[in-house]
């Protein structure tokens, strides 16, 4: 139920997160890590999480893409070196 909520891009860029980041050295997860941060400051779910929890406080965010189903395997691997 609480995924449910949540960004389909952030639970898709976790779930690869994971699976990446078992193999790796901490110094690579945490190369991993920085340039995911990076990424999801570009994009507009983390801004509009923000805005649906902190600023407006209507707990309904408008994410894009709205569904797991719509969240590209291209767009997930931007946030990956």
């Amino acid at each position: 139920k609480l995924l449910g909520r949540m960004s389909p891009t952030s639970l898709k860029v976790v779930l690869r997160q994971m699976q990446e980041g078992k193999d790796k050295s901490f110094t690579d997860c945490f190369k991993m890590e920085s340039k995911m941060a990076r990424r999801f400051m570009e994009k507009d779910d983390f801004f509009e999480g923000v805005r649906a929890l902190l600023v407006d406080k209507d707990k309904s965010p408008k994410w894009n893409p709205p569904t797991l189903a719509e969240v590209s395997e291209n767009e997930v691997s931007t946030y990956f070196p």
